[in-house]
């Protein structure tokens, strides 16, 4: 797989005449601090996620085969990580915890339903494992997070990381949209990918709102307030239906969980009252072409005296020919890119990887779900408690974006969150093993015990 990806790069590089040299010498400086410090190496990582071009490789039936600078620098990261494994034996592999069986299990049926679609004819072999490649590796990110970060202190650096990441692309937003640009992340191509800038947005945003409803550090309170409001500017700009459905539903999962519900109330209902005299008119017209745009030839589903809009009847009508097709392969589905585009997450992997592969991304999802919730039982410090929280909002608003989105394999967004899953297993991990440290130290040895109950005889 990685020769595949090293031979479509190198094409690309040579097609479009550009120094394969400088693309070396960049792939060995980072090489060379990952293997001294994976921490350094993941801070990059993190700025390249959503600051970095991408390279059209080739296209195949309604979709771009792309590879992203960070999806070099992770390749590279991942070959760092298994050196240092060979020249420190003591790191180990892979950290206990529960994602690894649902991962293997969903990494092994993603490679065998497209084995099954290329003996079918439907999968072009190299484009199919491309995509596969791209979903594994973002679980090479989650575990090389959780295999590494080990202090608490690197937990808030990555955090803190990520945080600026989301600062930047929020101003970066409000450029655009003062401009009259296309709001939209940064080197997206020709095409701008609302969707993908809406899912980042709330994922971000609500991990931002839990650490500001808990940290201590004024000057943080005050940094994420200044840049809240900014979000949701450019979430309303972005024009994307799915940022904003997630983005109440992340919203009211937030308002759930925190403590603080009288003033979180107070806010939200001093924006209700307001918003309809603030709410931009592209915003309206965007509300209006959803639920009453004018009839196209029969294109458009009917609801009552609602008419969907084309776009949102073409996904309905896209499931279900899905539905009509997945008795041909329930099982294994027809393979990664075996079957036409289709924008939904867990209809995609019904058709691709049929409903044993579905049901193994269900467990995967229910286990990050798991370990959340359980990082919000547990007495962190109130960083990373908010950081709990603000997950957890966040992994609900992208379950309901993945349902008009490909949200988790979209780079820029699957990332960050799997990156943040990752954090979330080593806070658990280490807390917990703190806490066994000091009810094992609270206990007296068993000699002492001894003198102890000889002294009370």
């Amino acid at each position: 797989m990685a020769l595949i990806v090293g031979i479509l790069l190198l094409y690309q590089i040579i097609v479009q005449e550009k120094s394969i040299i400088l693309f070396g010498l960049i792939g060995v400086l980072f090489f060379i601090i990952c293997f001294s410090s994976i921490r350094i190496s993941l801070i990059l990582l993190i700025f390249s996620m959503l600051l970095s071009p991408e390279i059209g490789v080739a296209r195949t039936v309604g979709r771009e085969v792309t590879i992203r600078f960070d999806d070099i620098l992770l390749f590279i990261m991942t070959i760092g990580w298994f050196a240092r494994m060979a020249v420190f034996s003591d790191l180990g592999v892979i950290l206990k915890n529960p994602l690894n069986k649902p991962i293997i299990a969903y990494s092994l049926l993603a490679i065998s339903s497209t084995i099954l679609g290329a003996m079918y004819g439907g999968v072009n072999p190299m484009v199919g494992f491309f995509f596969v490649f791209k979903i594994i590796e973002y679980f090479f990110l989650f575990t090389i997070v959780v295999n590494y970060v080990r202090k608490e202190e690197d937990i808030h650096q990555l955090l803190s990381s990520l945080l600026i990441v989301f600062g930047i692309i929020c101003f970066y937003g409000l450029f655009m949209a003062i401009t009259g640009g296309d709001v939209s992340t940064p080197f997206e191509g020709d095409q701008p990918e609302r969707n993908t800038l809406g899912g980042f947005l709330v994922l971000m945003a609500s991990v931002a709102a839990g650490v500001m409803l808990h940290t201590p550090s004024r000057t943080e309170k005050t940094l994420i307030a200044s840049i809240l409001p900014v979000f949701f500017i450019v979430l309303l700009f972005s024009i994307s239906r799915s940022g904003w459905v997630s983005g109440i539903t992340a919203l009211i999962v937030l308002f759930i969980c925190t403590k603080r519900k009288g003033v979180f109330f107070a806010l939200i209902l001093g924006f209700l009252i307001i918003f309809p005299f603030i709410i931009p008119e592209v915003v309206q017209e965007r509300f209006n072409f959803t639920f009453f745009q004018s009839a196209s030839y029969g294109s458009q589903i009917q609801i009552g005296p609602i008419s969907l809009d084309t776009s949102t009847s073409a996904r309905i009508f896209s499931y279900q020919i899905i539905f009509k097709h997945i008795m041909k392969h329930p099982f294994f589905g027809y393979g990664i890119t075996g079957f036409a585009f289709v924008d939904g997450q867990f209809f995609r992997i019904l058709i691709e990887m049929g409903i044993i592969g579905l049901a193994s991304f269900l467990w995967l999802m229910c286990g990050v779900h798991g370990i959340i919730r359980k990082g919000m039982k547990i007495d962190f410090s109130p960083r990373l408690k908010g950081m709990a929280v603000g997950f957890y909002a966040g992994f609900w608003g992208l379950i309901i974006h993945a349902f008009s989105a490909n949200t988790f394999i979209i780079v820029r967004i699957a990332e960050p969150f799997w990156c943040l899953a990752g954090l979330m297993v080593v806070s658990s991990h280490l807390y917990t093993a703190n806490s066994n440290l000091l009810e094992e130290s609270a206990e007296p040895s068993e000699e002492i015990a001894n003198e102890i109950t000889e002294g009370e005889r």
